[in-house]
């Protein structure tokens, strides 16, 4: 049974000087609000100012970038292509842009705005870690360590970095050396949510189920945006038999998204080794339909297989 890892991708944004115009006003509220997870109201907000002034290039990036927040990665990517013709020296732009194309599997094209921002903003420690995680998603482990390295340099208490580079480690097997790195961003950020995530998951593969549940559920209490949590919390009830635990933590994981593929994969793994085999048929054929997951869509395809050759 496999879960995604919980990562966070977090942002530069440019900086835009305030004056008494309309504009201003209402790209400052829209800020505001996207700093407090107000992303709708953040595009309300900043679509006003950009109708204000469609010059003001910082509004259509930070536009982008609540839009990429709400999954309208299309729309995003419109925004901030503006933001970039409008200024092709505005690091926050291509940086923006490069995790939109991140999630939409673009990785890249999305090295390549990384790589834009950082030659404009040779020591900005986000953008660094933004370009780290997306070379590990690309079999660059090597490289995603050294930007890490040199972010950390930079910004010694920025806890995604080490985030990230628990995510690097735990891909090459250290488990060990993750969760020391998950630990040291937790340290850094009570508040952070993705090490407790990610800590959930190394305990797990430790076999250490008593410690993953307490990180999941550490989790879930620190964010909304918990589906990730709530599979990874799941499968360590799994681990330890305790089924029913495991599908209402599945279910909260769907409820939070419908399409988290891990989730959808694990429970229908559970349905089958509970007997249930119209629910696992059901979970499994939407791990093939969304078809997000090579592995996952791979493993579903032949217990699906299974499936029709135990009812002949």
């Amino acid at each position: 049974m496999r879960r995604a890892l919980g990562v966070l991708l977090l942002f530069a944004v440019a900086g835009c000087s305030p004056t008494r115009t309309g504009a201003a006003f209402f790209y400052a509220q829209g800020r505001s609000q996207m700093a407090s997870g107000e992303y709708e109201a953040a595009v309300r907000s900043l679509t006003r100012a950009i109708a204000l002034n469609p010059s003001l290039t910082a509004a259509w990036s930070d536009r982008g970038l609540a839009r990429y927040q709400l999954g309208q990665y299309a729309e995003a990517l419109t925004d901030l292509d503006s933001a970039i013709h409008l200024n092709h020296h505005l690091a926050a732009a291509y940086n923006n842009r490069g995790l939109v194309k991140r999630v939409i599997g673009r990785r890249v094209e999305a090295l390549l705005d990384f790589d834009s921002a950082l030659a404009l903003a040779p020591s900005d420690h986000i953008v660094l870690t933004n370009r780290a995680l997306t070379r590990l998603n690309v079999g660059e482990p090597d490289s995603a360590l050294a930007d890490l390295d040199l972010a950390t340099r930079l910004k010694p208490s920025y806890a995604p970095a080490y985030n990230i580079r628990g995510l690097v480690y735990l891909d090459q097997g250290n488990v060990g050396e993750a969760i020391a790195q998950f630990r040291a961003a937790a340290q850094r950020d009570s508040l952070l949510r993705e090490p407790h995530v990610n800590l959930a998951t190394a305990f797990d593969r430790l076999g250490q189920y008593d410690s993953a549940i307490a990180h999941g559920r550490r989790a879930i209490r620190l964010g909304s945006r918990t589906g990730i949590a709530y599979n990874n919390t799941g499968l360590a009830f799994y681990h330890v038999r305790q089924y029913d635990s495991a599908l209402a933590n599945f279910a909260a994981a769907l409820e939070q998204d419908p399409e988290l593929v891990s989730a959808l994969s694990n429970r229908g793994i559970l349905y089958l080794e509970m007997g249930d085999t119209a629910r696992a048929r059901r979970d499994l054929e939407a791990v093939v339909a969304l078809g997000s997951d090579p592995g996952l869509t791979a493993d579903a395809r032949v217990r699906l297989r299974r499936l029709r050759g135990s009812r002949r």
